[in-house]
This record gives C-alpha cells, structure tokens and sequence, in this order.
C-alpha cells in the first residue's frame, strides 16, 4: 500500500497517540516522589530535548506544558492528556536528501568538527549552491538532524562502551519481559502434526522472581496482555517494564494498558542485546535446567507443558539461591513485600479493554466484529471510542473524548469473542498414552499439586480477580 492510499488515523486514534506521547515524556515522574527543586529540574531536562511530536511540526515541549501534563495525570488519570482540541497536522518540512547526506559524509570525514562550520562548508559547496534551502541553513535545525542520524561528535568520536550491569533497588520496580520459543507438542487442530510452543514472560530485576509465565501456540497480543495481567494478580502492580520493540510489546491497546495503570513502558535500545542480559540469563536457566526434561518427558498437550512449568518455577527455580544475589527468588521477593502495590479489581479490569473506534450511522447504529449495537441518537455521525473485553463482546462501553457515556445495547450478535481471540488455539481432548516410570516432570507435577492444596490462597494476589479470568483460559492456582 503506498503513503498516498494508506489510510488516515481518525480522531480517536489520534487522541490516543498523542496522549500516549505526552504520558511518555511524563512517566519518568510519576513513580518516585521527588521534591520540588528536583521535579523542576527534571522537567528542564526533559524540555531541553527534541522531539518528534505526533501530528505537530514542532520539536520542543515547554516547562508549562510538561507541568500541566503532570498534574492532569496526577488528578484525572491517563484519559486527561488526550487533547481538547484537533492538533495540528503540518509535518516538519526536512533537509534536501543531498544536503543532509553532505552534512553526515563531512561530519564522518572529520567527527571534531562543528555544526556550524559544518553549515559554513555547505554554503561553500559548488554542488549544492544552486539547492533550495541550502543558503539558509541553521545550525541548530542541521544539529537536530544529525542527532537522529546518530552523527553526533561525541557519538563518532567516543571509545566503544562498557556496560555496567544494573539492578533495581526494590522488588517490582522493573519487570523486563521478552518471549522464547519453546518445545514442539503435538498439535490440537492437526492430528498427526506438531506446532511449536513459546514462552511468554516476565521476571523481576530486583528478586529474579518470575511474576508469571506461560507457554502459548502463537505471539498473540491477548497472550501479552494475559501474562502481564496474571503476574499483576500473584505479584502486585510493577512500576515499570522493559521490553524489546516487537510488534505485541508496541501495540497500542498495550499501551494503552500499561499508560491506564500508571506502568512506565520502556523499550531496548536497538541492536543492544547487552541490555536484555538478566532475561537470557534466565532464558539459558530454562533451557538447560526444564527443556531437557521435556524432551525425555511424554507431554502431550499445552496445558501439561504449563502445569510442569509451573511447578518446576514453584518448586526448584523460585527456591534455588540465584547465582548473582545468593538469595532464592522467592526469598529476595518477599524481603520487600512492604514495596508491593496492588491494582484494585475495577482499575485492572478498565486497563485491559480493548479500544476500537467506529463512526456511528444516523440511525444510530454501529457495527463490531459483524455484530450490531444501537447507541445514543445524538451520538448519530460521530466517531467514538469502543472499549469491550475481547472475550466478551456483549459488553461495550462508550467512550467520547475520554468521557464515558455509557454502554451500547445490542441487537444482534453472532460471534461472542473478538476474531483476535477466536483464532487462538485451543486444547484438544487429551490423549492416551503409556506411562513413564521415570519421569521427573509427572513428579514435579504431583508434588506441586500436594502443596497446592495444602497451601492454597496463600498469597492475596493470587486470590484476586479469579473470577475475571476469560472462562476458556482458567488461572492456575498459585501457591
């Protein structure tokens, strides 16, 4: 599809792209208290930077600004950086290809040199003498883009980089999340075929807990949100998560999620494998410690796969002393329990909505997934927002301009789920199969089933909103 065909964001899309931005330049400030000379100062910093600004020409946000989006999120949540009014839709007008590619060749020949004289010697240049725009050239637009080419002098001219590894201070104040690819099990769908599992999860930087984990057959956003919305459940609300720059982990209905729950999201730096090391490392301990025992175990379905998982997480990682903290996981997590915070039951069911827009017709109907909904007529011609569980598509609240205006009544519904979720694969009926007299997993299995119900209910996260949980996907019981 070229630019020219590709088609427009609507209003509510936009209002949430921009909000997301404005929550992005504020979310540094949001997790730890500072006073108010350190508050000022960061926001200095944060206003003495360039930025693409969605939908504006602009490069720069002010001190004000930032203040006044820091006190609408503080006072009215997430849904108060939308803006009020349309943005405007100019795009920032660039450099000629050959000026700034002059300008990259002279700053690479010579890294010392300055932006200006590097101005100066373009203005000079025979061949672009004749270019429009090139006599007027800025130093600080010309520095601005060098910038975001990674052309800075201190870039081109520094020592390659030693890492420092780092560790957070507190338990859940960083979750880094990543996905691997698993074992291959039979498949429910094709009998006599096999489809390959993977691992959705997310560790603590502090303890080295693992929140919650799951094996799935597909990347799909709803696994995601599914995995961060268990561990939330088990182990409290994270202050942040690092994660890497694939398509799930930039979805907008995720962040959404994370922006609703005052979760700071933060990406890996491309092409940094060294930034994700606490996540190999526990990647590494996974293949060599549970895969190998998976391979000789005669797991036939996901759901074996995920409750011998579970109860090697519960019964060996989670109570082994960590190489790096000489503390077991569990054991370091529950040294900062007083640090935990929790998501009330109506905050993370509103974070984890789905949003769509849709423009209602005059009658006053809309349409989602082939099924038909009536709203308010005055709404008749407008575009709103559609924010609905995507297991249960009877349900759909409206929203306006970050206004709630209700729910939308149906009159007629065919498909109950989104089509997203539908496609997830299910589980077919287990199948028969020999018995192992040596198979460590249906150990695992057993043991950690007796100290379930033995234990059970033991930890209030584990507790809370179980009967939330989409009936086709039950939560395992946490010990």
């Amino acid at each position: 599809m070229t630019e020219k065909n590709r088609q427009k964001p609507d209003a509510e899309a936009r209002s949430q792209e921009i909000a997301l931005f404005r929550y992005g330049l504020i979310s540094s400030l949001l997790f730890d208290a500072l006073p108010a000379g350190a508050v000022e100062k960061a926001l200095a910093e944060i206003a003495a930077k360039s930025y693409r600004i969605p939908y504006s020409s602009r490069k720069k946000v002010g001190i004000s600004t930032l203040r006044r989006y820091l006190k609408l999120y503080q006072a009215h949540g997430f849904d108060a950086l939308r803006p009020q009014t349309r943005t405007d839709r100019r795009q920032p007008r660039a450099f000629p290809p050959e000026v700034l590619q002059k300008a990259i060749a002279l700053r690479e020949e010579q890294p010392a040199r300055t932006t200006p004289m590097i101005v100066e010697l373009l203005k000079r240049d025979p061949e672009l003498k004749h270019v429009q725009g090139c006599a007027g050239l800025n130093a600080h637009t010309l520095t601005t883009h060098l910038r975001q080419q990674g052309k800075t002098r201190r870039l081109l001219g520094e020592k390659p980089r030693s890492y420092k590894r780092f560790e957070r201070e507190h338990p859940n104040s960083l979750w880094q999340g990543d996905a691997m690819v698993g074992p291959w099990l039979p498949d429910p769908n094709a009998p006599g075929k096999k489809r390959r599992a993977h691992l959705f999860c997310f560790i603590d930087d502090h303890s080295r807990l693992v929140p919650y984990a799951e094996f799935f057959f597909d990347e799909a956003l709803p696994r995601l949100e599914r995995v961060l919305k268990v561990g939330i459940l088990r182990r409290g609300l994270p202050k942040a998560l690092y994660v890497d720059n694939g398509k799930v982990y930039a979805a907008h209905q995720f962040e959404a999620a994370c922006a609703s729950l005052g979760i700071r999201k933060i990406h890996t730096a491309p092409y940094s494998p060294e930034s994700k090391g606490k996540m190999e490392r526990w990647f590494k301990t996974v293949r060599l410690q549970f895969m190998p025992e998976v391979e000789t175990s005669e797991l036939a379905t996901l759901a074996e796969l995920n409750e011998s998982f579970w109860a090697w997480l519960e019964l060996i990682y989670h109570r082994s002393a960590h190489s790096e903290t000489g503390q077991s996981p569990l054991e370091r997590f529950q040294e900062g329990l007083t640090e935990v915070r929790s998501a009330d039951a109506e905050t993370l069911r509103k974070a984890f909505l789905w949003r769509e827009t849709r423009k209602v017709h005059r009658d006053g109907r809309i349409e989602l997934q082939g099924n038909t909904y009536q709203v308010p007529a005055h709404l008749s011609g407008r575009k709103i927002e559609l924010r609905f569980d995507p297991f249960d598509l009877s349900n759909l609240e409206i929203w306006l301009d970050g206004s709630n205006l209700g729910k939308a009544t149906v009159t007629q519904q065919g498909r109950e789920k989104h089509i997203a979720v539908e496609r997830l694969a299910t589980e077919a009926p287990k199948p028969e199969k020999p018995k192992s007299s040596l198979d460590y997993l249906v150990a695992l299995r057993q043991e950690h089933q007796e100290i379930l119900r033995k234990e059970a209910g033991q930890l209030q996260f584990a507790r809370l909103l179980r009967s939330k949980n989409p009936p086709d996907e039950p939560l395992p019981v946490e010990k």
